[in-house]
C-alpha cells in the first residue's frame, strides 16, 4: 500500500474501484479502494442514509464531503458506481438485510457483490489508523493497543472489510482475462 501526503491514495490513471462497507445499525463504513487496496477515499454516513450515499455515487461528480472521513474524493473518478468491479460487505450486525438491500439497488451496476468475516475489523481499523496518522517519537513509546484515535473507525474498518477480498479477487479477474 502506497503512503501519499500522509494518506493512502490511489495511483493515477487507474479506474477499477472497490467499494468496502461496514453496515451498522446506526452509521456504515464505506472505503472505495483500487485493486491493489490502497485507500482512496472513506467516511461514514448514518445507516438511515444509505439511498442517499448510493444515489450521491452514480452522479458524475459526487458530493461525499459530509461523510468523509479520509483521503481525497478528488482521485475518485467521474461517475464511481460505472467503475465498481466489486463491492464488499462486512456479514456482522445487519448485513443480511444490507446486503439484500444493496443487490436490488445496484442491480444495474456491473460489478461483484461479496460477503465476507469481518470479525477483528475493529482491531486492524485501528491499526489502518495508526499507518495513516503517524505518531511522535514520543507517543510511539505507548503500546499500540493502548493507543485510542481521537474518532470512530467505521470507515477503517470497511478499508480492513475491502482488504480482506480485493487482492484476491484482482487474481481471479486477471486469470479470466
Amino acid at each position: 500500500m502506497a503512503l501519499a501526503s500522509g494518506q493512502m491514495a490511489i495511483h493515477s490513471g487507474e479506474k477499477d474501484l472497490a467499494l468496502g462497507l461496514d453496515p451498522g445499525r446506526d452509521k456504515t463504513g464505506f472505503a472505495f479502494v483500487n485493486l491493489d487496496g490502497d485507500l482512496i477515499v472513506s467516511g461514514i454516513f448514518s445507516s438511515h442514509e444509505r439511498e442517499n450515499f448510493f444515489a450521491e455515487i452514480e452522479k458524475a461528480i459526487p458530493n461525499l464531503s459530509s461523510w468523509i472521513q479520509e483521503g481525497n474524493p478528488s482521485f475518485l473518478p467521474e461517475n464511481p458506481s460505472h467503475h465498481l468491479r466489486v463491492i464488499i460487505i462486512g456479514n456482522g450486525t445487519t448485513s443480511r438485510e444490507f446486503s439484500s438491500w444493496v443487490e436490488n439497488r445496484t442491480s444495474c451496476y456491473k460489478c461483484d457483490i461479496m460477503s465476507v468475516d469481518e470479525r477483528n475489523t475493529t482491531l486492524e481499523a485501528r491499526s489502518l489508523y495508526w499507518k495513516i496518522h503517524r505518531l511522535g517519537l514520543m507517543a510511539r513509546l505507548i503500546p499500540e493497543g493502548l493507543r485510542v484515535p481521537n474518532r470512530v473507525l467505521d470507515d477503517l474498518a470497511a478499508w480492513a472489510v475491502a482488504l480482506r477480498c480485493v487482492k484476491n479477487y484482482r487474481d481471479i479477474r486477471q486469470d479470466k482475462l
